[in-house]
């Protein structure tokens, strides 16, 4: 009798008889059916009897049928042992001549009750006592040996033996295999306690690495009052030249525009520090409004149009009220118009 012997997979263990039939193998509508094994085809092999013996043969899966990790071409004889492979799934292969064994990877189990031998009958009852066969005596060249009673057996030749002394724990070579114990009682390998000391070494080291970093961060970001000094710096050096504003004179209202134009610049320039977008985007936006306002003042001034020169003038007065009211509020008091 033959079998196969699933050795992976949800079918382990599973055993199917081959000479009931042949015994197909695949994903689909086969007698071994094996799931979850992508590479198993629908109809990948077949295993039958063939001439008193059996063979196994590929179905022209995707992925091969291997026995004994050889892809097969043809009809392939198997013999009691073989692994055959599809997929990732292995079968042993078991041909049992004697129906008393049973063998499965390669463990023999014991003959039943049913067909074991029959045992000795005993020996009748008696009250003489059963003489023991004389050992016949060993003879020298001087005559027979000298009559030996009985042999110590090994077994009570080590019982008559002194124990072995118990190994020194100073001379015995330390290892890292055996467990030791902690105060609380639990075991651990040694070794443990450095891979632990590393772990916590490590963990302290990225910390430093990070807290390096904010702080370098950190530092190239201005505070708010950096920022304002900076801002008050720049405004200190050219705010006296922005003159003439409304003294009707052109040529001082382009020169106070173009003093204004580069002190936006300069301070557009500024880095400027977190959580204070909303103040200094007013206070530069309405800085360059005034710039605008100078500029078309200048323009309309230039023209010797009056009427539009008085719109622009009225128009920037608005504009550096807003100005000054959004430099108070960001605390650069040198950036005024006030004097």
């Amino acid at each position: 009798m033959a079998h196969l012997i699933v050795r992976d997979g949800p079918l382990r263990g599973r055993r199917f008889e081959i000479e009931f039939g042949d015994v197909t193998i695949g994903r689909e509508n086969t007698v071994v059916l094996i799931e979850g094994d992508g590479e198993v085809s629908r109809s990948h092999a077949v295993v039958r009897t063939s001439d008193g013996g059996i063979e196994v043969e590929d179905l022209g899966s995707t992925n091969g049928t291997f026995v004994n990790e050889r892809r097969i071409s043809e009809p392939t004889e198997l013999s009691s042992g073989d692994i055959v492979r599809v997929g990732q799934t292995r079968l042993d292969v078991v041909a049992e001549e004697d129906p008393n064994k049973t063998m499965v990877s390669g463990v023999v189990d014991p003959p039943t009750q049913q067909h074991s031998p029959p045992a000795p009958p005993a020996p009748p009852a008696s009250d003489e006592p059963i003489a023991e066969p004389a050992e016949p005596r060993p003879e020298t060249e001087s005559g027979p040996g000298p009559h030996v009673d009985e042999l110590p057996l090994p077994s009570s030749r080590r019982m008559e033996e002194a124990p072995d002394a118990p190994p020194d724990p100073q001379t015995r070579q330390p290892t890292s295999e055996l467990p030791s114990r902690t105060k609380g009682g639990a075991l651990q390998r040694a070794g443990s306690a450095r891979r632990t000391l590393l772990v916590v070494a490590g963990i302290l080291l990225l910390a430093l690495i990070g807290y390096a970093l904010v702080t370098l961060v950190a530092d190239g970001v201005p505070s708010r009052p950096d920022y304002v000094a900076s801002v008050n710096e720049v405004c200190d050096e050219r705010m006296p030249r922005v003159d003439g504003l409304n003294n009707g004179r052109a040529r001082n209202t382009n020169r106070a525009a173009a003093a204004v134009d580069v002190l936006v610049s300069e301070i557009e320039e500024l880095e400027r520090p977190e959580g204070n977008e909303r103040e200094i985007n007013r206070f530069v936006a309405t800085f360059s409004n005034v710039r605008d306002g100078l500029e078309d003042l200048n323009v309309s001034q230039t023209a010797n149009n009056n009427r539009r020169a008085q719109e622009a003038e009225r128009k920037l007065t608005q504009t550096v009220a807003r100005f000054e009211d959004a430099s108070r509020n960001l605390g650069t008091t040198r950036c005024t118009f006030e004097q």
